[in-house]
Formats: C-alpha cells, structure tokens, sequence
C-alpha cells in the first residue's frame, strides 16, 4: 500500500529525491530543486512516495482555489512500468476534494521524440485526463494541458501560472 510523506528540507530521503526528481526531467523541463524547495508551502506541496518504507516516487502541486498544477511526478527509474505512476496519480486524484487537476506534456509531434510523447501522453489519458484543447510554448518546449476532474480554460491557466511563475508565465506563446 503506497503511503505519502511532506517533503521538507530535512526529509530522511532529500538525497534520493533529489537525484529521482533530477534524473527524471530534462534540465530544460526542470525548476532547480533548491528552487523547489525553497518555495515550498501550503499551496507548494511535495510529497514522497512509498511502498511500504522504499521510496519509488515523489509528486510537486501548487494548489490555487479549486484547481490543483500537478507540476512534477516520477517514479524511481527501476521501479517503473510496475503500475506505481498509475497508483500515484490515484492516489492525488482520490485525495483532490472535488478540486480539477491540470498538469502539461511535451506536445506529441512527428518527430524523433514521438513514440516518448505519445507514450506519455497516453498514459495520462488512460489514467483519466483528458484534452483541455489548450497548448502553449515556454522556453523552447511546446506543451500541452492535460486536465482531470472537469477542462481547464486558458484563461484559468494562465491566470494560475502567473500566480505560481510570476512574470516569466506573460513569456509563454499560446495556441488553440
């Protein structure tokens, strides 16, 4: 049975959750971890996830009003394709409150990362996400919005990502 624990600066396992966060996302898909950690609070969440006591898991939401920015979710690299990524996303989506979830993909293109995105994106899909129909562009990365629980506008995300980013969200190019 997985159980979460509130990640804090002096967590048991800041080490290892350092190295699965880092190993996890590329450097330009990544806020830097001290930075993570440094904003950490009660609408910035980051939870480790266990099985029993080993760690396979750890997950970043900002939470704003009735919407929940699933920013960050990995699973330890050996652990993976064991259903962990499915039972975590349950686990968040079961504990939500009746609050929606967005979170964004790298969007699925024709191109040599394809067989990743799709793989990716149907993960989510088959987990219960489903299309926002809103994509955008940020720091040379085309996104996807992805939503759980009821769609996501633009607006809405825009409006949550400048709370969360601050001024760098007014950089992302929008597309429908």
């Amino acid at each position: 049975m997985l159980k979460t624990e509130r990640v804090v600066k002096k967590h048991r396992d800041i080490r290892k959750i350092r190295k699965m966060y880092n190993g996890s996302f590329p450097d330009n898909e990544r806020i830097p971890f001290d930075i993570l950690m440094f904003t950490l609070s009660d609408e910035r969440v980051m939870e480790a996830v266990y099985d029993d006591d080993m760690l396979i898991g750890m997950y970043y939401l900002f939470l704003n009003g009735d919407l929940i920015y699933l920013s960050y979710i990995c699973v330890e690299e050996k652990e993976r394709g064991k259903g962990y990524g499915s039972a975590i996303l349950n686990h968040i989506s079961e504990n939500r409150n009746g609050k929606r979830i967005v979170l964004d993909i790298e969007e699925v293109k024709d191109d040599e990362q394809y067989d990743e995105t799709r793989k990716r994106k149907d993960f989510y899909l088959h987990n219960g996400y489903e299309e926002t129909g809103v994509f955008y562009h940020i720091y040379g990365v085309d996104y996807e919005l992805l939503s759980y629980g009821g769609k996501v506008s633009k607006d809405e995300w825009h409006s949550l990502i400048l709370k969360h980013w601050g001024e760098r969200a007014n950089t992302a190019i929008y597309r429908f």
